[in-house]
């Protein structure tokens, strides 16, 4: 069991450089582009609905510019595919430049033909040397066909673009309870979880950042000024900011959890807020409650799916963070399971719009009642089975809230993606 968990979490836990539905994007493009070779003349993108949205209100790093024509044409012109979820760092003023003037020539469309809620992106990049194409599904970089002048060099059969949501149900974190995630986080080898440690650092540089004057939107600042509550003000403050410099373009690299840069901040920094409370963040525990937070994180996005109608920083952040917060009071796994079902209680139901600027109060938001939610769970008070969403185990209470995202709210889905589409192409027409 440690073995597979901890192959889980090194492979789940990585950096990325910017938001990481632009980042999909750029990958598809420069994976397309080094499949044929040659220079890139024409590239052609559609992509699932809820990718497109979360592009268009983010800041791409290393760039002033931000959307999906933008994304395309950086990765096929200058993205690195061999560094996959960074595939844009080594994007510099020229390169910036020459994809701006790219852009006639780039063409992207929604797959709106699309069933389901599930991350699917087709890139076609034609160069000096013929056309590449590429097909990415279920998770940011992970490449499900491949052809080279119409002949094909993968497939897995995964590229259907009219199927249903991808089936998450056969992930390998889903073979585990929260019991086995609590075990393995406790009994590891320190060592074999020491990579958390600079994840946290990584993470802890960007809030840094967006505590300065002028970083993003300047919801952690504002979460600074106010005061309060110390260690959960302090979880909020480094939490938004951190998300402020990400959603600006900062560049810096995020330590993503499940993909998701705004996942991994939200996973990790409310506990090194707690652990720097208590001069504590150097601590053995931190690293384990980390470890206990990303799997529990991993395990809730593997229930509502990669890409989700609820908002994952919130739902499944916010529940890995609960766990990991019991663990740095000091609690076992019975008080993990009160925390996990009191923040599942109380913060079920917010939606994803998009990444934007905004995700800094949700990222919050999050932060401050996981914490909450683990020091009433440390008092013994928590929300009863048969209340609401909330059942008699926090195993039951995730696999329900994941029925929820994957059943029920793909009209929800749909409906948010078109308000905001046809909102963004209204402006842009001046409307």
């Amino acid at each position: 069991m440690y073995e597979e968990l901890l192959k889980i979490l090194k492979k789940e836990v990585k950096p990325a450089l910017g938001c990481t539905a632009p980042v999909a994007i750029a990958f598809a493009a420069a994976s397309a582009r080094d499949a044929v070779g040659g220079i890139p003349e024409r590239i052609t993108v559609r992509m699932d609905k809820d990718t497109y949205k979360n592009t268009l209100a983010v800041g791409i790093p290393g760039t002033s510019l931000r959307g999906n024509e933008i994304s395309a044409a950086l990765g096929a012109l200058a993205g690195d595919a061999s560094a996959g979820m960074e595939v844009l760092k080594k994007i510099t003023p020229d390169d910036e430049k020459k994809a701006a003037d790219f852009l006639e020539n780039t063409q992207v469309e929604i797959c709106w033909e699309k069933k389901g809620v599930g991350l699917w992106i087709e890139a076609g990049v034609k160069t000096s040397a013929g056309t590449g194409k590429a097909i990415l599904a279920k998770t940011h970089t992970n490449i499900v066909f491949l052809e080279v002048n119409g002949k094909t060099v993968i497939d897995t059969g995964e590229n259907d673009t009219r199927g249903n949501a991808p089936d998450y149900s056969k992930d390998e974190i889903r073979k585990f309870t929260l019991s086995d995630l609590f075990d393995f986080s406790m009994g590891i080898d320190l060592e074999e979880i020491a990579f958390l440690s600079g994840g946290v650092e990584m993470n802890l540089r960007l809030a840094e950042a967006g505590l300065q004057d002028g970083i993003g939107a300047g919801f952690g600042r504002g979460f600074a000024s106010l005061g309060g509550n110390g260690m959960v003000m302090r979880a909020k403050s480094l939490t938004a900011a951190a998300s402020d410099a990400r959603m600006a373009g900062y560049p810096l690299p995020a330590m993503c959890c499940a993909t998701s840069g705004n996942v991994g901040i939200t996973a990790m920094l409310p506990l090194f807020a707690m652990a720097e409370h208590t001069g504590s963040e150097k601590s053995e525990m931190l690293v384990r409650a980390v470890a206990f937070s990303c799997l529990l994180t991993i395990l809730m996005k593997s229930h509502i799916g990669r890409l989700s109608a609820l908002c994952a920083c919130a739902i499944a952040a916010g529940i890995g963070v609960a766990g990991g917060a019991s663990i740095l009071l000091g609690g076992d796994k019975g008080c993990a399971e009160r925390a996990i079902k009191n923040i599942s209680g109380a913060l079920t139901g917010v939606v994803c719009d998009g990444a934007k600027y905004g995700c800094a109060l949700k990222l919050s938001s999050a932060a401050g009642l996981a914490v909450e939610s683990a020091q009433f769970a440390e008092k013994g008070i928590v929300i009863p089975g048969g209340d609401g969403l909330v059942c008699d185990t926090g195993d039951e209470t995730m696999a329900i809230i994941g029925r929820i995202a994957q059943e029920g709210m793909v009209t929800t889905s749909d409906v948010m993606a078109k308000i905001i589409i046809e909102r963004e192409n209204g402006r842009k027409k001046g409307v």
